[in-house]
């Protein structure tokens, strides 16, 4: 432990791949931002994909030769007002509203701590994302998850970002500020929810230890709600259609939204154009302690976005 306060986070967008970062306001000085509030880093990896080298005559290899530098870097934090659309411009290469074909968003991450004699930071250069997650958990806030890979990385012995961007008082999203749609209704008596997508973006490589460039892969997005039963509708959908009464040999898409606030002021809101529901189960259905209730996965297709 280093103690509380001592450590920095924050991260830049680049313009193109591992290179130039970028300046809004061209005052010579890139944009730093925050990730939001109680932010944790999960995961801060690099590997070196070492080959062991073996000799015919010898018992054990005798060298290791370092092959793809892969790095690995998660962040969860609350949602915030401030800083939330700056995330999107590191997830979705669309202008942070969606995705489009072609290079990805890429961005820097800056992670820092003073320790007992000194300050140590790695400049993660090159990050593109994986997968990202937002949460709704009743009573909670409302969270993201951002996984992401880096095609490089700096050690520098003091911090680089300066006057960062970060949330302020009345921009964090709280559950109450979390409101989702499904076929034109809003879910009722919401336990928890989850709108998370996979396979984002992926390296391109070349005759060199780091990747070379970074493009849009195949984005898969699902939808998992939990909800106090309320009644037939979700069940209807899964079965292939409203007011369906038996399994139907295809499904409808009905739409979605997930609309995200902070003090009444809108954040941000995920357009869900079809969702399918894949599996669907009834909870706690014959208990004395727990409401029955409902739990859904959706496939979620036609391009979402962000507004």
């Amino acid at each position: 432990m280093t103690g509380a306060g001592s450590a920095s986070l924050a991260f830049a967008k680049e313009e193109t791949f591992a290179d130039t970062l970028v300046d809004s306001d061209t005052d010579g000085n890139p944009e730093y931002y925050k990730f939001g509030r109680n932010p944790t880093l999960t995961e801060l990896e690099l590997a070196n994909t070492l080959q062991r080298m073996r000799e015919g005559d010898k018992v054990e290899s005798v060298d290791s030769v370092a092959q793809n530098l892969e790095g690995a870097v998660s962040v969860e934090a609350t949602v915030s007002a401030d800083v939330h659309a700056d995330v999107h411009d590191l997830v979705f290469n669309d202008g942070g509203t969606g995705f489009t074909s072609g290079r990805a968003a890429s961005g820097r991450i800056y992670a820092g701590v003073d320790y007992l004699t000194g300050t140590a930071e790695r400049e993660l250069i090159g990050c593109i994302p994986l997968e990202y997650s937002v949460s709704y958990e009743q009573g909670g806030m409302v969270t993201y998850s951002l996984s992401m890979a880096y095609a490089d990385e700096n050690l520098a012995t003091s911090i680089t970002p300066s006057n960062i961007t970060g949330p302020s008082d009345g921009g964090d999203v709280p559950f109450h500020g979390f409101t989702l749609t499904v076929d034109g209704a809003t879910v009722a008596k919401l336990q928890s929810a989850e709108l998370s997508i996979s396979d984002i973006a992926r390296y391109q490589w070349g005759a060199d230890r780091n990747p070379v460039d970074a493009v849009i892969a195949t984005p898969t997005t699902s939808l998992t709600v939990d909800a106090i039963f309320t009644g037939p509708d979700r069940t209807e959908i899964a079965y292939g259609a409203a007011d369906a009464t038996s399994p139907q040999d295809s499904l409808t898409s009905v739409s979605g939204s997930a609309d995200l606030s902070a003090a009444g002021s809108s954040v941000t809101t995920y357009n869900l154009p079809k969702l399918k529901p894949d599996t669907h189960s009834w909870n706690d259905l014959i208990t004395g302690d727990a409401d029955a209730s409902e739990d859904t996965e959706f496939h979620v297709n036609g391009g979402v976005t962000v507004a």
